[in-house]
């Protein structure tokens, strides 16, 4: 592990677990991974869960875009790098992240937005010295556009696909269901035909409300006939007695 250009640069390797039954590495290992080494990477940088835990802050992610340029492999090797952009608009600040081959190429491009969240007051901080900081900033872009705000269209008919209950193996350490997991019971819903050795060409997803132990969510599908020209476009949704927990969108 190397910091470059102020990024956080790893050699790595695809793992049997990290992929599908197609061998293809999969969102939810993605986002363990940006969430692993993202964390290193602040704490190195000073603005961490070591030194925001003293303030009584935190980091929530609220937005996650990765495209997949192509699949990746089990037992590809490929070199993870991942960055702080700084703030965007006065609110979310950016993290981006990608996997590439060892001669550059890349295979997955992602962007993340975070929110500044007080533990104690549950109000966000909008204003965080180290973070705005052109020591920490590196403003290369992974994904050209911010990740987005989801909707699902009107014309989308959601339904019930299965309802999933929250396990103890659901629940991080901050309490509630780990943000990796709303991937993972996302990917579920998706129709088996359609899991392929092509993987996915994109995934976003929202958090909007955190999910607790003894909770069910119940998780809705549904697919956009009139996005059909861009392949399969699927929305999933997860819910907590009618509340939203998580929304995502899948292009196939």
């Amino acid at each position: 592990m190397n910091i470059e250009n102020k990024k956080l640069v790893e050699p790595m390797c695809a793992p049997s677990f990290s992929t599908d039954s197609h061998n293809v590495l999969t969102p939810t290992y993605f986002m363990q991974i940006l969430e692993d080494r993202g964390g290193l990477h602040a704490n190195l940088f000073n603005m961490g869960y070591d030194k925001l835990i003293k303030e009584r802050l935190a980091w929530v992610v609220s937005r996650l875009h990765i495209h997949f340029v192509r699949p990746l492999k089990w037992r590809e090797d490929f070199i993870f790098s991942t960055w702080h952009r700084g703030q965007e608009g006065g609110l979310f600040y950016r993290r981006d992240a990608k996997m590439s081959t060892p001669d550059g190429e890349d295979i997955i491009q992602a962007t993340t937005g975070w929110l500044l969240l007080n533990i104690d007051t549950r109000s966000m901080v909008r204003h965080y010295e180290v973070a705005e900081s052109e020591d920490t900033i590196c403003l290369d872009k992974a994904v050209e556009e911010s990740a987005p705000r989801l909707r699902i269209p009107a014309s989308v008919q959601m339904q019930l696909a299965y309802v999933h209950p929250v396990m103890k193996s659901d629940i991080d350490r901050n309490g509630h269901v780990n943000n990796t997991k709303y991937a993972q019971m996302a990917m579920n819903a998706l129709p088996d035909e359609l899991c392929t050795e092509k993987g996915i060409k994109d995934f976003y997803i929202n958090f909007v409300h955190e999910s607790k132990p003894n909770d069910k969510l119940d998780i809705y599908l549904g697919e956009d006939m009139a996005a059909s020209e861009d392949g399969h476009v699927f929305y999933v949704e997860g819910k907590v007695e009618g509340k939203t927990s998580f929304l995502v969108k899948i292009v196939l």
